[in-house]
């Protein structure tokens, strides 16, 4: 759910187009500027109503990519609509996995086969670790069974 609506994004826009940048903070209550241009430039390009998801190749976001690369967010996104958390997620992955990595969907559930083997080791590693704690609790009470036994004796000698 957005945090403005449509109406209210259209009501800005003309009222900046109006009396400029200033009065428009002022009168709508609104701290960034950034989001007063952003949503002037939407209005300019794509308009505000969301786009129908639309599934774009590796080779396009590529393509998208190096345009981003060389004039930047604001530029990306009246041309090709496409806002800058896509881009970061798409450069990261291009990054990581390289050009094959942009056509990885990384959405539905993830299948069980791709998942990490158990550490078989590490249940042997704790069943280790519990017989040695009791071993040195055993003994802990042994010795102060011996301590209790020798002062007892002294007791008894006086």
């Amino acid at each position: 759910m957005a945090k403005y609506d449509v109406e209210f994004k259209v009501k800005v826009v003309s009222y900046y187009n109006k009396y400029g940048l200033t009065a428009t903070m002022n009168k709508f209550n609104l701290k960034a500027d950034e989001t007063i241009y952003r949503w002037v430039r939407k209005s300019k390009t794509t308009g505000f109503m969301r786009k129908k998801n639309t599934k774009i190749s590796s080779e396009k976001k590529f393509e998208i990519l190096e345009y981003f690369w060389e004039y930047g967010y604001a530029e990306t996104d009246m041309k090709y609509g496409i806002v800058a958390g896509k881009l970061h997620k798409w450069e990261r992955k291009y990054h990581e996995y390289g050009i094959d990595g942009l056509s990885i969907d990384g959405r539905g559930r993830k299948s069980k086969i791709v998942q990490k083997p158990k550490d078989l080791n590490k249940n042997e590693d704790l069943l280790a670790e519990n017989q040695r704690l009791r071993l040195e609790l055993e003994y802990l009470k042994k010795l102060d069974a011996l301590v209790q036994e020798r002062e007892e004796r002294k007791r008894k000698k006086k």
